[in-house]
């Protein structure tokens, strides 16, 4: 005890002061020490209803996309499962159409957040300084895939001059993937017809009619679309692909700089998601449908219905690498060796002719803050989960 409170319990070889003079010394003392950890706990309280109170910050989220379903589970789970509001972020998820529109809205303030395919991001800052930064990686392997008609004669990119080809937007990253893969195949992109033709169904009617030869799409959508039941076979993709950036959240350099405590909170609610989603994807299906009822099936009780939306989630996880990384990974972390891998990706198709320090396409400042989370509650909240 001497050892703690020397101040208190003084050591019999001191020289001490008359007993009732140092009974009064202790007795003081040990009321200013009450005093103390009394304002102290009051300070806490304070504190504590203060964050419980303060209003929360708004935060427009937005995804390039035109049709918000549930192989967005990055941006929706973290707002079905509350993790946005433990932050204190009052969140609205938005549909930005394409990765093009989607930078629209950062760079005029109607959107804080948003998820961007990193292709064309790169492109733009490395060509004009776009000031936009990825914040979280999202996507560890390309998400983009070219599918064809089940009984087409086209079997590899080299197949593709003089085709007309399908993109769901002529500003989308799935445009700048097909460059740089005819590129990588030695076709000009003269050579071949690029048409917009949207999003979901409509996309793969035109592939099935013939109004075009090849689909560009991205792994949630095939399989929604092989869970409607169109019949097509995707082309092989290269082995760099599965060793990219594909699509992160970013933010502009401005909002970074003075909202880093903001890209923590996102970055960690998103981390949080995912080793929810990890650990019980069907509860993450579930979680979706409570949040859109809109977009859940008549009967959910029907292991049909939860085996399309599964399979469509389970292409996003694989996207994120979530079906094969451990729970413990630094979930949202980047590294200058995947940008720089990226960045020499785009070089060699000619899309970028003067490399940056590919410090400019990223920020890191806040990742550390991204797993600052119990996993164990996480995924026991997750496991325990009940429609």
């Amino acid at each position: 005890m001497n050892s703690v409170f020397p101040f208190l319990y003084p050591s019999p070889n001191e020289v001490t002061m008359p007993t009732k003079l140092n009974s009064k010394v202790r007795r003081s003392t040990v009321l200013s020490l009450v005093g103390f950890l009394l304002a102290g706990a009051a300070s806490w309280h304070q504190a504590a209803v203060a964050q419980a109170t303060a209003k929360p910050i708004k935060v427009t989220y937005a995804v390039a996309t035109r049709d918000l379903n549930v192989g967005y589970p990055f941006a929706t789970l973290p707002l079905g499962l509350g993790y946005f509001a433990e932050e204190g972020l009052d969140v609205d998820v938005v549909p930005g159409t394409s990765s093009a529109g989607t930078i629209q809205l950062l760079m005029s303030g109607r959107a804080q957040v948003g998820v961007v395919v990193t292709d064309p991001a790169v492109v733009q800052r490395a060509k004009s300084g776009l000031p936009v930064k990825s914040f979280y990686a999202i996507s560890r392997r390309n998400g983009f895939v070219m599918v064809v008609p089940e009984g087409s004669p086209i079997r590899n990119f080299a197949d593709l001059r003089g085709k007309k080809l399908g993109t769901s937007d002529l500003g989308s990253g799935a445009h700048v993937y097909v460059n740089v893969r005819l590129g990588q195949a030695g076709i000009p992109e003269d050579a071949v017809t690029q048409v917009n033709v949207g999003y979901g169904a409509p996309a793969f009617e035109a592939l099935m009619n013939g109004k075009i030869d090849a689909l560009a799409t991205f792994t949630g959508a095939r399989a929604r679309m092989e869970g409607a039941g169109y019949k097509f076979r995707q082309l092989p993709q290269a082995g760099f692909e599965d060793k990219m950036y594909s699509y992160n959240l970013y933010a502009t350099d401005q909002y970074i700089a003075a909202n880093p405590e903001v890209i923590e909170k996102i970055g960690r609610a998103t981390a949080k998601a995912t080793v929810f989603m990890k650990a019980n994807p069907e509860a993450a299906v579930r979680v979706f449908w409570k949040q859109y009822p809109e977009r859940a099936p008549k009967n959910q009780n029907d292991p049909k219905e939860l085996e399309k939306d599964l399979a469509i989630l389970k292409a996003q996880m694989y996207d994120m690498k979530a079906d094969e990384l451990p729970m413990e990974f630094h979930w949202g972390s980047q590294d200058r060796e995947a940008w720089g891998a990226l960045q020499d990706y785009l070089k060699s198709a000619g899309m970028v002719a003067t490399p940056k320090d590919v410090g400019e396409y990223f920020y890191a400042g806040q990742q550390a803050g991204y797993i600052k989370f119990d996993r164990s509650a996480v995924i026991s909240k997750a496991k325990a989960w009940k429609p």
